[in-house]
């Protein structure tokens, strides 16, 4: 900061005490002719009229004395040395003025009675104060006067009052020392306030140069309008950035500059009221390029506007892209969530409060992830840019398309139209997603399953809308690729079912509702029951006795498989330690199961615990496991196997079967799943896969056990076409293990067969050991 410079400095204070002191002294003079007067006036007949005169003449004379001192300068523009030579002056005028004083009242005390008295002690006391008027930024003279008065004024009441006049002393010198303090007080004060007017034009002189340097560096513009918003002052910088000469900018009116909105209204109305703003975006063209500024102000006392402006126009296009960003998805151009939500709570709203209806779409491409997989992440890029630019050529401009995220897009439209043509909107963006693509000469093709939920009359939120809207897509993808669905109630019966079967299962152990059933598998050569497979089952309080098929799949989902799985394992085995007999215990295992790493421990624990012979207990994998095919899975695979535990590959034949499974894991079973048996009478197809099967696990020395057999006329199919063992509702419903009754025959587990059933074993057997003989000890 620049400094006022040491002469300066003096010069402003001495000239604002002279300004004070000549203020206060100019005041005084009516009320100090008027003491002169009433002093001799009151005393004209008692004391002597010739010292009395020569006092007042004395005292009129220095008043005119400083009068005419007063009128000879100008403090404004009077050099430093001659306000110094001024101020001598006053300051020994005022001790003379004050010496003055201090004689009359002695003198007139002998001469005081009655009301003379009262009119001394008052002039007295007035003359004495006075100094707070006088002399209050002149502390020498103050301080002088004070000491001087006080012990005059003390003699005068000693020399009337005698001894008795004591209390009028003290109050005396109480005023007396009041007085020095308040003289000293009001001389800090006086330095105080020339501090700060020094401060003030110092911070103005600092101000004036970074002023010039933010006219000369800055890019920014300073600006000045008169009380009717015309321009003064242009500086070159502020013509040149709105590229005209400043000459023709003076004088002409700042809104001129700016184009018109609410903005510049805005502008207009502070220049009107000439109220302070900050920051107020406006708009303008310069040279045809639209460009952005942000003008602050406030008012002057000269009745201008000063104030500052700045171009934000890169700023301004960040923002909007940011803003862009924020609300439109970067890859298509069309809403994303963000944006869709707020429409859709927006469309909702209004649904509610002037009953209008809105329909939403909600589609999922078909197995995307393959095409990103196949063909690469920027072909898929295109094909998502491709479905987008369809969809909103399908659409009134009043409607909305976005992509949500990833391969899911939504339609939302306001439209009081019947499911009918609700129906046809979404087979025609079926049609448009499953056309062909071209990209780079390769022709493309997809699909995408769509789900389409409306609010009538705002019988339903947001929220709801998009819920509904959901179930429907989910509905429509169970119907396989390329469908579409419309949300009903009953989606919406089974959504709540499905959510109250996740919420009672997560209790549904620690109240011991689960329980274990057990269906028995048969030999199809001598039936005898060779094994059980135990089946979980829940006995739900409300609900009664519910199948797995309801259960396993939500706890799948929600991962509360592991914690059932590892419960059935432990349960089973301690189950069928309590039957005698040499039977096989089968033990389903989800993919969820196999991945986890507790497995091994669980089986192991749960043998050993119970003294379970680990070779009769078998798991059970379904295919899907296998198509994991992580180093994880497979060892976990393989360490049961190093228990002496059996594997059996579930539900062999469809899905995903692959001959690449059996020849990676040695499987100790395959069985054959119900969908072939059930078939099996009469279709030639199915006869076929079972036989090539059987005879497939017969080559690679592992076992086969047919699902699903619920007539004598299927058993009998499949134990011609090589098939082991038979499990079903003709061998045996599932039921509890101690409803099985023990085979003391054949030291097995008898399941309560059919009596004709056993019959036509017994026959079976009778035939095959003829057929033997006859062949001389070979089996057919």
């Amino acid at each position: 900061m620049q400094a006022l410079p040491a002469d300066m400095l003096e010069h402003l204070l001495l000239s604002r005490r002279l300004r004070s002191f000549t203020s206060g002294a100019t005041l005084s003079l009516i009320p100090a002719l008027g003491a002169i007067l009433t002093l001799a006036y009151t005393f004209w007949d008692a004391a002597p009229k010739a010292l009395l005169l020569g006092w007042a003449a004395a005292q009129i004379a220095q008043l005119s004395v400083y009068v005419f001192l007063d009128r000879q300068l100008d403090i404004e523009t009077a050099p430093l040395e001659e306000l110094k030579r001024h101020w001598r002056r006053f300051v020994f005028l005022q001790g003379v003025g004050s010496s003055i004083y201090v004689v009359v009242f002695p003198f007139l005390a002998p001469f005081a009675e009655g009301l003379n008295i009262a009119v001394l002690g008052i002039v007295g006391t007035a003359v004495l104060c006075g100094v707070l008027l006088v002399h209050r930024t002149v502390p020498q003279a103050a301080t002088f006067h004070v000491l001087t008065m006080t012990p005059s004024l003390l003699l005068t009441a000693w020399m009337i009052g005698g001894v008795a006049a004591w209390p009028t002393m003290l109050l005396i010198l109480s005023f007396a020392f009041a007085l020095l303090m308040t003289i000293r007080t009001q001389d800090r004060q006086f330095i105080a306030a020339g501090a700060a007017e020094i401060e003030r034009r110092e911070s103005t002189v600092t101000v004036r140069m970074l002023l010039n340097d933010y006219e000369e560096q800055s890019s920014d513009w300073l600006w000045t309008v008169g009380p009717r918003g015309n321009l003064r002052d242009v500086s070159e910088r502020l013509a040149r950035a709105t590229g005209h000469e400043s000459g023709r900018l003076e004088g002409s009116p700042l809104l001129d500059l700016f184009m018109h909105g609410e903005q510049r209204d805005e502008l207009a109305r502070h220049i009107v009221e000439r109220s302070a703003f900050r920051d107020l975006l406006v708009k303008l063209r310069i040279n045809g390029e639209m460009r952005y500024w942000r003008l602050s102000a406030r008012p002057r006392v000269d009745g201008r506007m000063s104030g500052v402006a700045r171009d934000v126009t890169t700023d301004k296009l960040v923002e909007e892209r940011v803003a862009f960003m924020a609300h439109y998805d970067n890859l298509t151009g069309l809403a994303n969530r963000y944006l869709f939500n707020e429409r859709l709570r927006g469309l909702a709203g209004e649904t509610r409060s002037n009953g209008a209806s809105i329909a939403l779409f909600y589609l999922d491409l078909d197995d995307f992830k393959a095409v990103n997989d196949s063909r690469g992440h920027l072909v898929g890029d295109r094909l998502l840019r491709e479905v987008g630019t369809r969809l909103e050529q399908e659409i009134r401009s009043e409607d909305l398309v976005a992509r949500l995220g990833g391969d899911e897009f939504a339609v939302l439209i306001e439209t009081r139209a019947g499911d009918g043509l609700l129906i046809e909107r979404a087979h025609r963006f079926l049609s448009v997603i499953r056309a062909p693509y071209e990209i780079d000469g390769q022709s493309y093709r997809i699909s995408t399953s769509v789900g389409v939920a409306r609010c009538i009359d705002g019988d339903c939120d947001a929220d709801e809308l998009m819920r509904r809207a959901d179930l429907a897509l989910y509905a429509a993808k169970e119907k396989g690729r390329d469908h579409l669905a419309l949300f009903e109630p009953e989606l919406d019966r089974k959504a709540r079912e499905r959510r109250d079967i996740e919420n009672d299962l997560r209790d549904a152990l620690a109240r011991g509702q689960m329980r274990l059933h057990f269906q028995p598998i048969i030999d199809l050569d001598t039936g005898t029951t060779t094994g059980v497979e135990a089946l979980m089952r829940w006995y739900h309080p409300q609900r009664g006795i519910i199948s797995p098929l309801d259960f396993l799949p939500v706890a799948e989902e929600t991962g509360m498989i592991t914690a059932l799985g590892e419960w059935a394992i432990r349960e089973a085995l301690a189950e069928a330690s309590k039957v005698e007999g040499e039977f096989r215990l089968a033990i389903n295992l989800s993919p969820t199961q196999v991945k986890n790493p507790n497995l091994v421990a669980t089986v192991a624990q749960a043998i050993h615990k119970h003294d379970f012979a680990p070779e009769r207990v078998e798991l059970e994998i379904t295919e899907h496991v296998l198509l994991d095919q992580t180093d994880a899975s497979r060892s976990t695979l393989m360490r049961l196997r190093e228990l002496g535990v059996r594997i059996a590959l579930d539900d062999f034949g469809t899905g995903y079967s692959s001959l690449g499974y059996l020849r990676s894991f040695p499987f100790d079973r395959i069985k054959i799943d119900r969908a072939f048996v059930e078939n099996v009478i009469d279709d030639l197809h199915s006869k076929a896969i079972i036989s090539s099967i059987t005879r497939l696990a017969d080559a690679l020395g592992m076992q086969t056990t047919a699902e699903g057999i619920e007539n004598r006329e299927q058993l009998d199919i499949l134990r011609k076409l090589g098939v082991e063992e038979a499990q079903g509702f003709l061998v045996g419903k599932p039921m509890p293990l101690e409803e099985f009754e023990l085979d003391e025959e054949n030291s097995g587990l008898l399941c309560l067969p059919d009596p004709k059933l056993s019959e036509s074993y017994l026959d079976y057997r009778e035939r095959r050991e003829s057929a033997v003989k006859r062949r001389g000890g070979r089996a057919a």
